[in-house]
C-alpha cells in the first residue's frame, strides 16, 4: 500500500546564509535622518511598511510590508531590481547592501 502524500509541500526549512547575511545589512542601513521642528537633526529607523511604501519597482509593481520583512529575515532572496530601488530609496550605494565589505574597500580607495 502506497501513503497518498498530496497537499504535503516540500519547503525550505533553513535560509541560505547568504540571503541572511544581506537580510542583516539591509536592517542595519534602515536610517533616516529628518530634523524635528526643535531643528534638531535625529536619526530614525525605517519601518517596513514606510520602506515599502517608499520604492518603485521598474514595472511599477507593488511591494508589500511583509515581503520587506521576508528579505530582512533572508527567508527570501533580494532580486536586482528590488536591489537597485531600495539602494535609491536609502540613498547608498546598492554595493553597500549585496556586498558590504567590497563597498568598505572602494571608499578606502
Amino acid at each position: 500500500m502506497s501513503t497518498a502524500t498530496r497537499g504535503n509541500r516540500e519547503t525550505p526549512t533553513t535560509a541560505a546564509p547568504e540571503d541572511v547575511r544581506v537580510g542583516q545589512t539591509l536592517q542595519a542601513l534602515m536610517y533616516k535622518e529628518e530634523l524635528t521642528i526643535e531643528g534638531f537633526l535625529i536619526r530614525r529607523k525605517i519601518t517596513h511598511d514606510e520602506l515599502a511604501n517608499g520604492i518603485v519597482l521598474p514595472n511599477k509593481r507593488c511591494v508589500t510590508r511583509s515581503y520587506i520583512s521576508q528579505i530582512c529575515s533572508g527567508r527570501k532572496h533580494l532580486n536586482n531590481d528590488m536591489l537597485y530601488a531600495i539602494a535609491r530609496y536609502l540613498g547608498v550605494n546598492p554595493i553597500a547592501i549585496k556586498l558590504p565589505d567590497m563597498d568598505r574597500e572602494l571608499v578606502a580607495a
